[in-house]
């Protein structure tokens, strides 16, 4: 398979976009190089078309922002409607009202809402919000929650950025009493791991978060949606203090909403964006929120994809899949990289992140039995590289190839 024009976008891409990529996740570096697609035109459903026309089946769903299918009927007509009748006005608009009305009875723990457009943003926002709720300074960190300074500090190379030492990654180690220092601790309640020991951690996270008055915080950007009964905190019963969700939220349209107990969410702070408004975002994640309730919710989608990850997980002992059935994370060896390789060239996308939407149900079967296939195939030892093997994003290998 040979990509002329996909070849080509990625050598213009190089000479006018920094690093060559907006993404560090879809950087070249990140797939199988030379072999992998550089560059989507089309995308609809659960497939992607490339800058060469080919057709793919997409497991990486936009990084997980696709849960309601590329190019949703509903939310496309909804999205050029706003578009149409102005983005962005001189006053407040009624529908960020009608939407944050809405987000409460959907998420009936959080008493107020902030609406920002990333997940990076509404988690720079939640523990501004912590800070100057609680006037302590120390946030305590266990996950990833973005690209500002604060976090992004735990991130190799870190380059560029100013810590403080104000936000530290959090273990269990940490003394108790260190906790009534800080503000806040913020996590991903979940990132792959279900079990009951990890639910339990929460558990006693909120209780040590209740003794010392330290705002408990749930970055819920990936899980929000993705998750059963809409997210961890309602699933789990675990509420926290300030809670973060995003990306499927709004159809793929950027999105951040950062919720809370109205006394955290009054208080004193500057968190303020000129399209934090956008009607555009705001009226998709309106009618995502209707469509959720019907053929879209998670609980609906949650069999398909724990029966899909049931038969994949049994294929082979080194691929393996760790994660819930929506959201999972691959382990990361040779065979792997030669089996994404494979899979790309046979026309299914897989990335070191898996996800899983109602559309990919459809295709289960057949990507089930290619897959052996490619097993099959690269078992004979006739299948090597065709490219370079992936490098991860979050790494400075990355960055000094470039």
């Amino acid at each position: 398979m040979t990509l002329y024009k996909s070849i080509d976008m990625q050598k213009r891409a190089r000479n006018c976009i920094a690093q060559g990529a907006l993404t560090n996740s879809k950087r070249e570096e990140c797939f199988v190089k030379g072999v992998y697609p550089t560059h989507a035109k089309y995308a609809y459903k659960c497939y992607l078309r490339d800058a060469d026309d080919r057709k793919y089946v997409d497991y990486i769903c936009g990084l997980g922002t696709n849960w309601f299918g590329y190019g949703n009927y509903e939310i496309a007509n909804v999205v050029h409607r706003a578009a149409s009748e102005g983005a962005v006005f001189s006053l407040a608009s009624d529908i960020e009202v009608l939407f944050s009305e809405e987000i409460k009875g959907k998420f009936p723990f959080i008493d107020k809402v902030k609406i920002l457009k990333e997940g990076s943003a509404g988690c720079a926002a939640a523990i501004k919000i912590a800070r100057a709720y609680t006037g302590r300074d120390y946030v305590l960190s266990e996950g990833y929650h973005g690209w500002h300074d604060d976090f992004v500090q735990f991130t190799p190379p870190a380059h560029g950025v100013a810590g403080n030492g104000k936000t530290q990654e959090y273990n269990d180690d940490i003394d108790e009493c260190f906790l009534k220092a800080c503000a806040a601790v913020i996590v991903e309640p979940v990132i792959t791991d279900i079990s009951d020991s990890r639910r339990l951690w929460l558990q006693e996270l909120r209780a040590k978060c209740d003794r010392h008055g330290t705002l408990l915080i749930f970055d819920e950007t990936i899980t929000a949606v993705r998750f059963q009964d809409y997210c961890v905190a309602k699933a789990w019963n675990i509420l926290p203090d300030i809670w973060i969700a995003g990306k499927s939220l709004a159809g793929g349209l950027p999105i951040s909403v950062v919720g809370g107990k109205a006394e955290v969410m009054d208080c004193d702070y500057f968190v303020s964006s000129t399209w934090a408004g956008d009607r555009v975002a705001i009226s998709a994640a309106r009618t995502a929120l209707t469509l959720m309730t019907n053929a879209y919710h998670p609980n609906s989608i949650w069999p398909n994809g724990s029966e899909f990850l049931r038969r994949f997980n049994e294929l082979h002992p080194k691929l393996k899949i760790r994660g819930y059935p929506t959201r999972g994370r691959f382990e990361q060896n040779n065979f792997f990289d030669l089996f994404c390789q494979e899979m790309c060239l046979s026309g299914v996308l897989f990335g070191p992140s898996w996800f899983f939407n109602r559309y990919l149900h459809f295709e289960s079967d057949n990507v089930i039995e290619l897959s052996k296939a490619v097993i099959k195939k690269i078992e004979s030892g006739k299948v090597g590289f065709k490219g370079q093997p992936p490098v991860s994003p979050f790494s400075a290998k990355v960055r000094k190839k470039l």
